[in-house]
């Protein structure tokens, strides 16, 4: 254990580490100067809360169902697409499989609707695209009559007793794919939501119908999925990762420079790393300590 907590130490970039297990906390810590009440960009790990904001709206009947179709939401923009563009559901966006001719960015809702084109089928190819998020954010603001961020906090973040610390508004719409602040702990309660099938105690914040689907695998294999040393990515949910770490499946929410919230149900644990972006090398360096920390050590 204190080889392992050496080796921290000299983690350049760590930040938070928090480990839950069982319902208890069982690591918590902190370094270079931060603490237990700081709140990080969590970049894409805002995803994975937006795909919940989705989840809650489809729960209450204020979105019909994932199958929906997108442009429904967006009539002002109707005639401006191409036909591929009509046939886009929200759980094409939710399982990047979009089929968007882009790269990876922060698009607008207007820019992934009249100016970015669709090259394949919409469902038939996984292609990691921010817009999507986007997207899905504008559509519960659609439909709520709310910002996205008052839908949140209203049916998500106080129900589970977490706060947002910024989120960033673009083209009038909160950010749905990132550029959003969490402190450790907050990211942990989101965890415990998912672990817990959407339960928070006895009251069922997420259904567990949602949970279910958002860990489920939808793309089998993709050319954009990573084989690192320290796992292998092996699918994609509902903006959940799923990875393989020597045959254990951990359901991972993931952001930019090395923010990881993982679900891990065959032991019960949640397990949030929180890192400061830093140029590539220095996540090469530390990659392998990402899962060790669970299963290598012996810590849970």
């Amino acid at each position: 254990m204190g080889n392992y907590y050496s080796k921290l130490e000299n983690w350049k970039r760590l930040r938070g580490l928090v480990v839950v297990q069982d319902d208890k906390l069982i690591i918590e810590k902190y370094f270079q100067g931060t603490d237990k009440y700081d709140a990080f960009n969590v970049h894409s790990i805002t995803k994975s809360i937006t795909s919940a904001l989705v989840g809650i709206g489809i729960d209450k009947g204020i979105i019909p169902s994932e199958e929906q179709k997108v442009m429904k939401y967006f009539p002002e923009y109707q005639n401006q697409v191409d036909s591929l563009k009509n046939e886009l559901t929200l759980k094409h966006l939710l399982t990047m499989k979009g089929g968007f001719a882009h790269w990876d960015a922060y698009s607008t809702p207007k820019e992934c609707l009249v100016d970015i084109g669709i090259n394949k089928k919409p469902g038939t190819n996984f292609k990691y695209f921010t817009g999507s998020q986007a997207l899905l954010s504008a559509i519960v603001t659609k439909s709520t009559k709310q910002t996205t961020k008052e839908f949140a906090e209203e049916n998500f973040f106080k129900p589970i007793g977490i706060k947002n610390g910024f989120w960033r508004l673009q083209d009038g719409y909160y950010c749905g794919g990132g550029e959003s602040y969490y402190t450790a702990r907050d990211l942990a309660r989101i965890g415990q939501v998912y672990l817990n099938k959407g339960k928070v105690g006895s009251k069922q914040i997420v259904s567990e119908d949602w949970i279910e689907k958002s860990f489920t695998n939808y793309t089998d294999s993709s050319t954009e999925f990573r084989i690192l040393d320290d796992y292998t990515e092996v699918g994609y949910g509902y903006c959940w990762w799923i990875l393989n770490y020597q045959g254990h499946q951990i359901y991972t929410a993931r952001g930019k420079g090395g923010q990881y919230l993982m679900v891990i149900p065959e032991i019960k644990a949640v397990v949030v790393i929180i890192q400061a972006v830093s140029p590539q090398r220095l996540i090469i360096e530390h990659k392998c300590l990402y899962l060790s920390i669970i299963y290598d050590y012996e810590l849970i």
